[in-house]
């Protein structure tokens, strides 16, 4: 007699696209299939940019609704997991106090400085554990309470854009753990705010309620919307509601403390910890502990990923000139690499002219600009091979005995060409996949919150067992070698 199958519903948001994805268990394979895929991104308003947060809600119940169609009452559970740090605020009647900020926005220009001034960066870092960038939710609320106050006035909780979207489906307010760490207000390693330097930063500590773990089942779906998606009974749950701490959860790792790198709009690349590191160390080579599933840390570095192929395809596109992903890597194979970027120049964080702020970056430099797409996409890609090896290599100098592996998950992890760069730039062995980590790892931690299974370890030798990885081999290192020289002197 087989096992029942059980369907696991896997919200996952990120910052350019949205889907709803199945993850289906029936003994010891796992299958994940797209449901529904759908566009996110920002609208810009008069005020500055914002997320259509009621265009995405009705994109995900369209997309449970096609679930139920698709496979009924096999469906048992489903979890939230989006990009990091943005917000909505909620008034007392449960309604949004404001439309969420993206966190691309410029109103956090100067915020950092201030913060600075305040308290101090050390003592940020030695408080939070989180490196300070721009788009940091600490950031991000001391601009809203200085230039656009009046949603926190109202405001009586404030829920990370998963936790908002859990409130929406089931009615529970509750803030995941995983998320509330990319705040840069919970202190390291624990689930506890720092209630006092909110304060002192101006953020009203009234919006920061208790912080809830992942692997939580939060409740069934409302009556309204269950009726919406003809769902009923399905279990909503907490997972690692922060994307990459379930790309993190999705890496098939079969020993502990992987090294990952979860390659998409950004590149998070680090090691997975049982602790936080607070070292000054880690604070001088900007690594950041975000928290992971089962009190893990993730420790990594934030690197600008496929963003800037990304921005480069929107540009090219809207001069026609455009070609698909596929395409533009194919070309960079027989491109020439005339120069190197240093990927999270300030220059590139924000939506822009991408191919000309790279070429005037490279020219003011001193180096040759690249004449051709291919030669650009070349560029960008050994770049990031290149910073992946100077970051692994400040890891190194943190942390002895570095695995030899490195797990690369996400979309990027398609990308054969910056795989195999990856391996020869670094001399690690690279095991790409699945694509779907993201969804894998909320799945993994839907079937936790259920008790289907009984650890992390269980659930990443269920993926181990489901999907067959590709893998790519160093090989000679001495050009890259060559290469690390240059690149180093340009990013010190």
């Amino acid at each position: 007699m087989t096992d029942p199958c059980k369907t696991y519903l896997a919200i996952d948001l990120g910052a350019s696209s949205g889907r709803v994805m199945a993850g289906r268990y029936q003994g010891r394979k796992l299958t994940i299939e797209e449901v529904h895929r759908f566009p996110n991104s920002g609208v810009e308003t008069g005020d500055g940019w914002h997320w259509d947060f009621e265009g995405l809600f009705q994109s995900i119940v369209e997309g449970l609704g096609m679930a139920a169609k698709r496979y009924g009452s096999e469906v048992v559970s489903v979890a939230v997991d989006t990009w990091g740090v943005d917000y909505g605020l909620i008034d007392e009647d449960g309604n949004l106090a404001g439309q969420p900020w993206m966190y691309r926005d410029e109103r956090t220009n100067g915020m950092i400085d201030e913060a600075d001034r305040v308290v101090g960066k050390k003592a940020l870092w030695e408080r939070t554990g989180i490196q300070p960038m721009f788009f940091n939710t600490v950031f991000q609320l001391m601009a809203e309470n200085r230039k656009s106050p009046e949603a926190l006035e109202k405001a009586t909780t404030l829920l990370f854009m998963p936790d908002l979207l859990n409130f929406r489906l089931s009615g529970v307010r509750a803030i995941e753990r995983t998320i509330a760490s990319t705040s840069g207000l919970l202190r390291a390693g624990t689930a506890e705010w720092d209630v006092d330097l909110a304060e002192k930063l101006g953020i009203p500590s009234r919006v920061l309620a208790p912080v809830t773990e992942p692997c939580v089942v939060l409740g069934p779906l409302s009556e309204e919307i269950a009726s919406q998606t003809s769902l009923s009974g399905v279990m909503v749950s907490t997972c690692g509601s922060h994307d990459t701490a379930s790309a993190v959860a999705g890496v098939p790792a079969s020993a502990p403390n992987p090294l990952f790198l979860s390659s998409g709009t950004w590149s998070l690349l680090g090691r997975e910890l049982d602790a936080a590191d607070v070292s000054v160390g880690a604070m001088e080579a900007s690594f950041s502990n975000e928290q992971g599933l089962n009190g893990t840390t993730r420790f990594l570095k934030n690197i600008s990923g496929m963003w800037l192929l990304q921005e480069c395809k929107r540009v090219w596109d809207e001069a026609g000139s455009g070609m698909d992903y596929s395409a533009m890597v194919d070309a960079a194979r027989g491109a020439e690499c005339v120069a190197w970027i240093d990927p999270d120049a300030a220059e590139f964080a924000r939506s822009c002219d991408m191919p000309e702020v790279i070429g005037a970056w490279i020219k003011k430099s001193g180096q040759r600009r690249p004449t051709s797409q291919a030669q650009l996409v070349r560029t960008i890609l050994e770049s990031l091979a290149l910073k992946y090896r100077k970051t692994l290599e400040g890891l190194k100098a943190l942390q002895s005995g570095l695995p030899d592996t490195l797990h690369v998950v996400g979309g990027g992890c398609r990308n054969s060409l910056l795989n195999q760069m990856t391996a020869d730039a670094t001399g690690l062995r690279v095991v790409a996949g699945p694509v779907e980590a993201t969804a894998c790892g909320n799945v993994i931690a839907q079937m936790l919150a259920r008790g289907d299974i009984s650890s992390l370890a269980e659930g990443r030798s269920i993926l181990a067992e489901s999907f067959d990885p590709e893998i790519f081999e160093p090989t000679d290192p001495a050009p890259w070698d060559a290469k690390a020289k240059a690149f180093d002197q340009l990013v010190k």
